[in-house]
């Protein structure tokens, strides 16, 4: 079963209207929502384990992952169907989805119980770059 599912959407969208957009299509859906994962994949992969993330269903999935994933994907069924009809709503939306991705991304956002790369609990439990700085106290020395 894929993480996000077209039974997913009514809590952001009426079916009669995803329909609308669609036009019955279910792949139009499917579609946008592989689209979705492969983003959501880029911006999270560098530090959770999105094969993991991705691969759950139902009640195992993380709710505010989940939501992002959602929202990205109506915006597209949106833009696809008609861009000149996007509410302001659906545009705010987007663009704090995408905001939430990138401070995930960045480490500034860590949702909780999302799996890490690895065995080891402080993979990439920096401050969000790849490579910490620092260095040993400074020595006085005198001659």
């Amino acid at each position: 079963m894929p993480f996000i599912t077209k039974d997913d959407f009514p809590a952001s969208v009426h079916d009669d209207i995803l329909n609308a957009l669609t036009k019955g299509n279910n792949a139009v859906i499917t579609e946008n929502i592989d689209r979705t994962i492969d983003e959501m994949d880029a911006y999270m992969n560098a530090r959770y384990d999105t094969t993991n993330i991705f691969n759950k269903a139902g009640n195992d999935r993380n709710k505010f992952i989940l939501r992002i994933g959602v929202i990205l994907s109506l915006y597209y069924i949106y833009k696809a169907h008609n861009p000149r009809k996007l509410t302001q709503s659906i545009v705010d939306d987007f663009e704090k989805a995408i905001e939430d991705l990138q401070k995930i991304q960045s480490g500034k956002l860590t949702p909780k119980g999302l799996a890490l790369p690895s065995d080891d609990p402080t993979v990439n439990s920096g401050n969000g770059f790849p490579v910490q700085w620092g260095g040993a106290e400074q020595q006085g020395d005198s001659w």
